[in-house]
């Protein structure tokens, strides 16, 4: 079976971060004109039946799709990540956030194509988990729940405590580029991006 083509996939998009080393909202930044969201949603569309935007303002509405607001104040993204997963209508889900606009789609195969067996599956890169990027499935949502409960707000805490696949990723996997996790939190990442996708055109 071809898992991204049976379409019972949703994306979740994290858009909830106060962007406050940027000053504004990062998913509405553009790149040779296109919203960085965009690059994020079209890199997901393929792949899922269902696109929700993890977000707590109104800003995003425009784009159509929809939205979540956060159920738990102030505890940082594992509140939109648990808010997104309970309004998901798929089991399996792919999480991205807004401001990683050079995830490929390969990746994505190569998550889904690992997560038979596990709950969730993460890419690890030089020894670093990716905890914003991965295929989450709903049945970790009481783990979620339970250490929420417990004062656990840390991603990677709570997803070690599920049937987790670590999912090593080198510079010899045919997908990976050096901007492959490359997130833009200030100014300065931004004028990055920009240059790397000027670099990449055509």
């Amino acid at each position: 079976m071809n898992i991204s083509r049976t379409k019972k996939i949703t994306g979740i998009i994290l858009c909830g971060g106060k962007s406050s080393r940027m000053g504004k909202n990062k998913a509405l930044l553009k790149i040779n004109e296109k919203y960085i969201i965009s690059y994020v949603i079209d890199t997901l569309s393929p792949f899922c039946d269902e696109i929700i935007l993890s977000t707590n303002t109104k800003e995003l509405n425009f784009l159509g799709l929809q939205t979540v607001n956060d159920k738990f104040n102030n505890i940082g993204p594992i509140s939109g990540i648990y808010s997104s997963l309970q309004e998901s209508k798929n089991e399996i889900n792919i999480i991205l956030s807004c401001d990683t606009p050079f995830i490929n789609s390969y990746l994505l195969t190569e998550l889904l194509s690992n997560s038979e067996n596990f709950d969730m599956v993460l890419p690890e890169f030089n020894s670093h988990l990716q905890p914003m990027t991965g295929v989450f499935k709903k049945i970790i949502l009481p783990v979620i729940e339970s250490e929420i409960n417990s004062g656990n707000y840390i991603p990677p805490r709570i997803f070690e405590k599920t049937n987790l696949n670590k999912l090593k990723i080198t510079d010899k996997d045919h997908f990976y580029h050096k901007h492959l996790f490359f997130n833009v939190n200030s100014p300065e990442d931004f004028s990055k991006a920009q240059e790397i996708m000027e670099k990449n055109k055509g």
